[in-house]
């Protein structure tokens, strides 16, 4: 990640979304446009959730994925995601968003505690009409 940010999530999943998470999906053909690599379990349970460009490999979200622990549900507890989408800027919002879209599309999610957004946006350069560019929101031009 050229420009990445990270911010703590608390999004409780269900048993059946923590484990279609940490199965992952890996591209089938050249009309697959992502790939979900996952890592763990760590010492604690803990994985994490790498979502990336299929034909790049460039890292998009990273999603810190925490188990079941008694009555606790498994949650998304962190996110990392790359703010400069070729030049556009992806806020904290856009990126959950953007994320949770992958969980649910890519890999069959619920995420019931969250609402649903029109993903048309996601790979459609052009809804980004007017944003600004990373460089200039982060201060770095």
């Amino acid at each position: 990640m050229e420009l990445p940010a990270e911010a703590p999530w608390n999004v409780d999943v269900s048993d059946e979304d923590f484990e279609k998470m940490i199965v992952g999906f890996q591209p089938r053909d050249m009309d697959d446009k992502w790939a979900a690599d996952v890592e763990g379990p760590t010492a604690t349970g803990d994985y994490t959730i790498t979502f990336s460009r299929s034909w790049t490999g460039r890292k998009h979200y990273i999603l810190l994925i925490k188990p079941r622990v008694g009555s606790e549900s498994a949650r998304i507890a962190r996110i990392v995601w790359e703010q400069d989408k070729s030049g556009i800027y992806v806020s904290e919002e856009q990126g959950k968003k953007e994320a949770i879209q992958l969980c649910r599309g890519l890999l069959d999610c619920e995420i019931m505690m969250l609402p649903h957004h029109d993903s048309a946006a996601m790979d459609n350069p052009y809804a980004y009409v007017g944003t600004p560019s990373a460089r200039e929101v982060l201060g770095l031009e």
